[in-house]
């Protein structure tokens, strides 16, 4: 069992309690204060558990989604899937921890706070999810992968804030997932193509001196 510390479970409690705020509220000092006596806190908890104020509530709420997507590679259906149908589902399982708590996202994403959080974010959750998957790829491979579904997630989450169509934001994911697979496809050209090339080496090998 690991041991949590009494910062981390502040943090929590402020997280739930401002989620249940910020649509009103908004991400800010203000709300945060208010989510303090909500969650039963001393101010020298809460400055404990967010010394950087709603940006660590932020933060934790991007790790608790990524969590999500985690866990859905996680399940014993996932391993029969293609990988285009396991990202989809990762992303999809990462859209379904937000929805409860939509309104207080969509204020989320209009917060200063969110500019250096956010990006964050959708990192933390690509990363859970190819290492979820197994991915082994290292050097620029393994940052691509991540950078390309971290853009994916992005405006995923953008369509999703912008419409109540399950199925519009549904669309717009396979047509992301498309691209990823495109992308995909066309590094494993590049690499055949490269191993048909001849070596430079054998060529100065064979030349007369």
């Amino acid at each position: 069992m690991t041991d949590t510390a009494p910062s981390d479970e502040f943090r929590e409690r402020l997280l739930d309690a401002m989620l249940g705020l910020a649509a009103e509220t908004g991400w800010n000092e203000a709300g945060l204060h208010k989510a303090v006596e909500k969650a039963g806190l001393t101010d020298g908890q809460a400055m404990l558990a967010t010394p950087n104020g709603v940006s660590d509530l932020l933060d934790l709420l991007g790790k608790r989604a990524a969590g999500a997507a985690a866990a859905r590679v996680a399940q014993p259906d996932v391993p029969a899937m293609k990988v285009r149908e396991k990202v989809a589902a990762a992303v999809r399982a990462w859209l379904a921890f937000f929805e409860p708590h939509k309104a207080a996202v969509k204020r989320a994403a209009s917060t200063p706070a969110n500019l250096l959080t956010g990006p964050k974010g959708l990192w933390a959750a690509a990363d859970a999810i190819w290492t979820g998957l197994g991915d082994k790829s290292t050097d620029y491979n393994w940052y691509t992968k991540r950078t390309i579904l971290s853009g994916v997630l992005g405006s995923t989450l953008v369509a999703w804030l912008g419409t109540d169509n399950a199925a519009e934001v549904d669309a717009f994911l396979d047509r992301r997932i498309e691209n990823v697979m495109q992308f995909e496809k066309f590094k494993g050209q590049v690499r055949e193509a490269v191993s048909k090339m001849p070596d430079p080496m054998d060529i100065f090998g064979k030349m007369k001196p």
